[in-house]
């Protein structure tokens, strides 16, 4: 006798009820990253270790290690694009008090989107979280706008190129841009490169890229990526608070009645993770 006919679009529905609470470090997007990253390498690490344990097939373990490695390669590229989603909205969220010109109409949103976000805690949450952030160059012109001194056409960029600021940080763009391009394999095509795939990421990488092929990240590849993002994170939460600082700073001095710089250098090291100092006004870091 057949059972009961089983509701599976009940069943969708019933995953949106099973979740648990933000960590404590959801409410600065630095911290939010390093506890999500951390997560997700101790997943591939616990994984590992319990494929060695006896009665497991080592080629089956190793295939199904394989693909959970791609897995893991898109969700630390994901984490990292959170980071600066979040990270772009604390500065929306902090300047939106204090200036008047168009830096905001950089980002676009649809009313629609809009509407999604009308119970948001943050305006900043609302322009940024709708949105993607998969290419250095889009990521570029936004922060560029949101840190610009007022009226100005900023200079201030995340993954600089030749010929912008700091030198030193220049490599990343390329980089960043072929890890893009590889989470987008691993996401569209389950990790298959194809023609088309295999064109970009070789002008990318600027060297042969088969295709046809599957990728099969191994745990150097997901330790060096981890690696790279995490000092890409690190760097530019440094740089976007000081840079948030010193505009603050530029404001203040033309209209000081706009805030008090000590209650607004607290709240940068509260939300950036880092001493800052606003106006001459130093917020440390909780204790």
């Amino acid at each position: 006798m057949a059972g009961p006919k089983l509701d599976l679009g009940r069943k969708i529905k019933d995953i949106l009820g099973h979740v648990g609470p933000l960590p404590a470090e959801a409410g600065t997007p630095f911290a939010h990253y390093e506890h999500t990253s951390a997560d997700i390498w101790a997943l591939r690490e616990y994984t590992a270790r319990s494929f060695r344990r006896p009665r497991h097939f080592s080629a089956t373990a190793n295939r199904h290690l394989l693909r959970l490695h791609g897995m893991i390669l898109v969700s630390l590229i994901e984490t990292f694009e959170r980071f600066l989603k979040e990270t772009a909205a604390v500065c929306v969220t902090v300047l939106a008090r204090y200036v008047l010109d168009d830096r905001f109409d950089e980002f676009r949103i649809q009313g629609s989107n809009l509407a999604a976000h009308f119970g948001s805690d943050s305006l900043g949450k609302a322009l940024c979280e709708s949105d993607t952030w998969l290419d250095c160059k889009q990521i570029n012109d936004r922060f560029r706008r949101l840190l610009a001194n007022p009226f100005e056409a900023g200079a201030f960029y995340v993954f600089p190129r030749s010929g912008q600021q700091p030198v030193a940080e220049q490599w990343r763009f390329e980089t960043m841009s072929l890890l893009w391009q590889i989470r987008h394999t691993i996401v569209h095509n389950v990790g298959a490169i194809t023609h088309s795939d295999a064109i970009k990421l070789r002008l990318l990488a600027r060297e042969h890229v088969a295709a046809d092929r599957i990728l099969t990240p191994d745990r150097d590849d997901l330790r060096y990526a981890k690696r790279f993002l995490d000092e890409s994170a690190s760097s530019i939460n440094q740089r976007v608070v000081e840079r948030l600082a010193a505009l603050l700073t530029a404001i203040h001095l033309t209209n000081p009645s706009l805030f008090v710089p000590q209650e607004q250098a607290d709240e940068l090291a509260r939300l950036f993770g880092k001493a800052v100092t606003v106006a001459g006004a130093t917020g440390l870091t909780p204790s």
